[in-house]
């Protein structure tokens, strides 16, 4: 019998999968069977090297560069795309960051409005870039990336960011109820705190009080996100859209 992970015959783009849990779950996706759109913000040489592994691996791959808050990049993107491999069946919004913090009574309007961009405005263009290839494919469904911060406000300075993640679960749900009709299905992965470069500092030591009461004993991996995202990719999760997994190791039953 064929697994229902098997991702044979997909073709998955996944923003932000130049380092860290993009990283992962794009080598988890090729270990499936998937061919692999890399995509990474001034990260070339990594996401050539990362083709390079899954072309090793017997899959197709290309990589791309570019800022996702612009809706010339993305068309652009979706356009190489289709030339070099022909159409997309998953589309996994990873890209974002949680940059410019600051109380919200000192924060200029333009940082707001930078993190709003960076992380729901970037998946609202991915989807419109992306859909004409997914309506068109076998089992099409897409994936965002919210954050447990949603549900616990998240670390000082980070209104912004809370705000952004709130957005992408509504987006989620909406464009879940929407894209249904046509066989498409979305959903969204919640990562609590990870060991990965989204953080431009030792996570483990700055947030050593938040990972001390962590249910699970320890912070979390970039596979302990790739796997999920899998899951809600493959037809394990054939009925399952407008959904979110939160992956923080136990975090929600003490916060």
């Amino acid at each position: 019998m064929t697994s229902p992970f098997d991702m044979t015959g997909h073709t998955v783009w996944i923003t932000g999968s130049g380092s860290g849990i993009g990283q992962a779950t794009a080598r988890l996706f090729a270990q499936s069977g998937a061919d692999v759109v890399v995509h990474g913000f001034n990260q070339m040489e990594a996401c050539a090297t990362l083709c390079d592994e899954i072309r090793g691996l017997g899959r197709r791959s290309i990589a791309l560069d570019g800022d996702l808050t612009l809706e010339k990049n993305t068309s652009a993107m979706a356009a190489e795309i289709e030339a070099e491999l022909g159409g997309l069946s998953v589309l996994v919004n990873c890209a974002g960051g949680s940059p410019r913090k600051s109380k919200i009574a000192d924060m200029p309007a333009e940082d707001f409005d930078f993190v709003i961009r960076t992380n729901l405005h970037t998946q609202f263009l991915a989807v419109q870039a992306a859909l004409p290839m997914l309506e068109r494919a076998d089992k099409a469904s897409i994936v965002n990336y919210s954050s447990a911060v949603t549900r616990n406000g998240g670390v000082p300075g980070g209104t912004s960011y809370a705000t952004s993640k709130g957005g992408v679960e509504g987006f989620t749900r909406a464009l879940a109820r929407e894209l249904a009709p046509l066989g498409i299905r979305v959903n969204a992965v919640a990562p609590g705190l990870v060991d990965s470069p989204f953080h431009p500092f030792d996570a483990r030591e700055k947030y050593a009080h938040i990972v001390d009461r962590i249910p699970l004993g320890r912070i979390g991996n970039p596979i302990d996100l790739a796997a999920p995202t899998l899951f809600l990719a493959s037809d394990a999760a054939a009925y399952i859209t407008g959904e979110l997994i939160e992956v923080s190791g136990g975090t929600r039953l003490v916060s």
